[in-house]
C-alpha cells in the first residue's frame, strides 16, 4: 500500500463483513434519473442504488445494470444463496465462534450503543477469522474529475432553483452523461478483472508434489454489485465506486459454486485502476474537449485548469490522514532512531486512515452539500463552483467539436505508444526486480497520453501494448517462469494457455539489462581477490578506535544486528562484494570491502 498519492483512479481492496454499510446513504425512494440522485435532496438518502454486474450475477438471473434490491443482496452476500433461496456452495463459516467473540466484546462494553454493538459484531467476525462476505474493490476518481462533475451538478441545482426547466434539463443531462461514462469505464475495468482474476480452486490443495499444489484452478464467473457514490466521509465531493465481489463464484467447467481464489485479486487492482482511468479520461476528452496535465510525481494526470489549491481545498480527508501520518512517522523515528521503511510507512498510513475515518450517518442531503461546496470555494478562492466546468471545456471548443459523436476517430501516432511502453517497463523494473503483466498495464495507464481515442479501444490498447512489451518489441524482456517439462494435454489447458495445475497469473518478468546487472553482481560476489584486512589489522584498528568497536558490539539503537555481522564478514573473505539481506527492507544491501581500508 502506497502513501496517499492522488492519481486519476486509486484502487483499494478490502475484505467486507458489514452488509448494512453501503445501504446507509442509498436513496430507497421512487426511481429517478441519474442526475436527480445527485442534485436532489431526499429524506431516504441521496446516493443512487447499486447495479449488478458479472456473468455470475447473470447466471442467478440478475442482469447487468439491474438495480440491486435488498433481499437478493442479503441472500447472495450474507447467506450465499440464490435469489430463490438455493444454496450456493458452503455457507459462511465460523458463525458460532464469532458469536462467542461478540459476547466477550459486549461483556467488556455493557453500555454499548446500537451503533457500537454493530461495530462489535463486525470486529467479532474478523477476530473469529470468519470467511469474508465479500471483497470491496473501491475505485476513487481523481479530485479534479470530482470537481468537474460537481460543477455540472451545481449548474443543474441553480437552474432548478431558478425554475429554469431548459437549463435544468441541459445540465442534468450532462451530469447523467458523465455518470454513464463512469459506469462504462468501471465495466471495462471489471471485464479485465473477470478474465484475469475470476478463478476457483478445485481438488485438494493441501498436498504438494515437488513444491507444487495438486489441486486445479479453473475459470469462474464472478457476481458483483457496483455502487456509485459522490462524497467522501468528510463531506467533500469525491466520486468513487464500491464494487462488492461476492465470495462465491460459479466454476465454468462444472457449473458448481465455490469460493473464488481471492489470493490473485491484489495482483490486478492496479491494472483495473489504469483501465478505468484511461477509459474515463478518453471519454471526457472526446465529449468535452478536456485537456490533461501530467502530475509532477508521475502518478497519472489531472484535468488542466483545475488548480492544486482547488483540489486541496476539497481534500480534507487526505489532509487529516497526512497530518496524522506525519505524527506517527515522527514517533516511529524517535523510538527506533531511523525513518520507517516503505512497508512500515504503509502500515502507519493504514493506521492513520482508520483513526481519522469518520463514519457515514443517515441520509445525505446532496443539495445542501452542493451549496456548502459552492460557498466554501467562493469564500476561500473567490471562484464560482458553477463556472469551473464551462471555463475548462469552453477553452477547448474546437477540440470538443472534433470529439463530438460521429467525428472522425483519432489515431495515436505509433511513436507515442512505443515511448509509453518503454517508460512503463522502466517504471515497473525500477519498482521491483521482477514484475508481472499487470504491473506493465498499471504503469501504461499512468504514462499513455489522453488524446480522445475511442474509450473502448483504449482498454484493448493497454493490454496490447503490455503484450508487445513482454514480447520484447520495445526492449529485451525475459520471462522468468520455467516451461512445462512436457507437453500438456489440451484437456488440461485453460483459456489462458496454462495448465489447470498452475495458478493463474503471477508470471514474473525482468528486462535483460536487469538480469545482466545481477549477473555482474554475482560475479563480483564470487571473486576473492579484493583488498582486505587481516585479522591482526582488524584487531589493531579496533584498538585504535575503541568507541567504534563498542558501538558495533553493542548494537546501538537504529542499527540492525545483521549490519554488524556484515561489517565483520566483509573484513574476512576478501571478496569484491559481500551481499547481506536486511529483513527490515525489501531490497538488498551491498558492502564493498575496499571501503574498510
Amino acid at each position: 500500500m502506497e502513501a496517499r498519492r492522488v492519481v486519476a483512479v486509486v484502487a483499494t481492496l478490502s475484505k467486507g463483513y458489514d452488509l448494512d454499510y453501503i445501504w446507509k446513504q442509498v436513496d430507497r425512494g421512487p426511481a429517478k434519473d441519474a442526475a436527480s440522485y445527485y442534485i436532489q435532496a431526499s429524506e431516504t438518502g441521496g446516493e443512487p442504488p447499486g447495479r449488478w454486474w458479472g456473468p455470475g450475477a447473470r447466471a442467478l438471473g440478475l442482469e447487468h445494470g439491474q438495480t440491486v434490491e435488498r433481499k437478493p443482496y442479503d441472500l447472495l452476500f450474507g447467506e450465499r444463496r440464490a435469489p430463490d433461496g438455493t444454496p450456493l456452495g458452503k455457507p459462511p463459516g465460523s458463525g458460532c465462534k464469532a458469536a462467542d467473540v461478540y459476547a466477550r466484546l459486549l461483556a467488556a462494553e455493557p453500555h454499548a450503543t446500537a451503533d457500537r454493538k454493530h461495530e462489535l459484531r463486525i470486529e467479532a467476525a474478523k477476530q473469529a477469522r470468519q470467511s469474508p462476505l465479500f471483497f470491496d474493490l473501491t475505485l476513487s476518481l481523481s479530485k479534479s474529475i470530482s470537481i468537474f462533475h460537481a460543477s455540472l451538478g451545481e449548474n443543474a441545482r441553480l437552474a432548478r432553483q431558478a425554475d429554469d426547466q431548459d437549463g435544468n434539463a441541459y445540465w442534468s443531462g450532462l451530469v447523467g452523461e458523465v455518470d454513464d461514462m463512469i459506469w462504462q469505464a468501471v465495466h471495462a475495468g471489471f471485464g479485465y478483472f473477470q478474465r484475469e482474476a475470476g478463478y476457483t480452486r478445485t481438488g485438494s490443495h493441501g498436498t504438494r508434489v515437488h513444491g507444487r499444489e495438486t489441486g486445479q484452478w479453473h475459470e469462474a464467473d464472478l457476481a458483483v454489485a457496483h455502487w456509485l457514490q459522490h462524497t467522501s466521509r468528510d463531506g467533500d465531493m469525491q466520486l468513487h465506486v464500491h464494487s462488492q465481489i461476492a465470495h462465491v463464484a460459479r466454476t465454468t467447467i462444472d457449473g458448481k459454486w465455490r469460493a473464488p481464489d481471492s489470493l490473485g485479486y491484489n495482483e490486478h487492482i492496479g491494472a483495473v485502476a489504469a483501465i478505468v482511468s484511461q477509459h474515463l479520461e478518453e471519454a471526457l476528452t472526446r465529449r468535452f474537449g478536456l485537456e490533461w496535465t501530467a502530475r509532477d510525481d508521475g502518478y497519472g494526470f489531472e484535468v488542466k485548469g483545475i488548480s492544486g489549491a482547488m483540489m486541496r481545498l476539497f481534500s480534507s480527508r487526505r489532509e487529516s490522514i497526512t497530518a496524522d501520518l506525519r505524527v506517527r512517522a515522527a514517533q516511529f523515528e524517535q523510538r527506533y532512531g531511523r525513518a520507517p521503511s516503505q512497508r512500515e510507512l504503509a502500515q502507519l498510513a493504514q493506521a492513520s486512515n482508520f483513526k481519522t475515518r469518520n463514519p457515514k450517518h443517515g441520509a445525505l442531503d446532496v443539495a445542501q452539500a452542493h451549496a456548502g461546496w459552492a460557498d466554501k470555494l467562493a469564500r476561500t478562492l473567490g471562484v464560482s463552483l458553477a463556472s469551473v466546468a464551462p471555463s475548462i471545456w469552453h477553452a477547448a471548443t474546437g477540440r470538443a467539436a472534433a470529439r463530438a459523436p460521429g467525428a472522425k476517430a483519432t489515431v495515436l501516432p505509433e511513436l507515442e505508444p512505443a515511448r509509453a511502453a518503454q517508460k512503463a517497463v522502466a517504471l515497473a523494473q525500477q519498482e521491483k526486480s521482477t514484475w508481472t503483466r499487470a504491473d506493465v498495464i498499471k504503469y501504461l495507464g499512468r504514462v499513455l497520453p489522453r488524446t480522445g481515442l475511442d474509450p473502448a479501444a483504449t482498454a484493448a490498447l493497454l493490454e496490447d501494448l503490455a503484450d508487445r512489451a513482454l514480447a520484447s518489441e520495445f526492449e529485451p524482456v525475459t520471462c522468468l517462469e520455467a516451461p512445462e517439462p512436457t507437453d500438456v494435454p489440451r484437456g488440461l489447458l485453460r483459456a489462458d494457455g496454462r495448465s489447470v495445475y498452475q495458478r493463474h497469473g503471477g508470471i514474473r518478468y525482468a528486462t535483460r539489462a536487469q538480469l545482466v546487472m545481477e549477473e555482474r553482481m554475482l560475479a563480483q560476489a564470487r571473486a576473492d581477490d579484493a583488498p582486505r584486512l587481516t585479522r591482526a589489522q582488524s584487531r589493531a584498528r579496533a584498538r585504535r578506535q575503541p568507541g567504534a568497536a563498542r558501538r558495533c558490539a553493542g548494537r546501538p539503537r537504529g542499527r540492525h544486528a545483521g549490519h554488524a555481522h556484515a561489517d565483520r564478514a566483509a573484513r574476512r573473505p576478501g571478496r569484491r562484494c559481500a551481499v547481506g539481506a536486511d529483513r527490515r527492507h525489501a531490497g538488498v544491501r551491498h558492502q564493498r570491502p575496499g571501503r574498510l581500508r
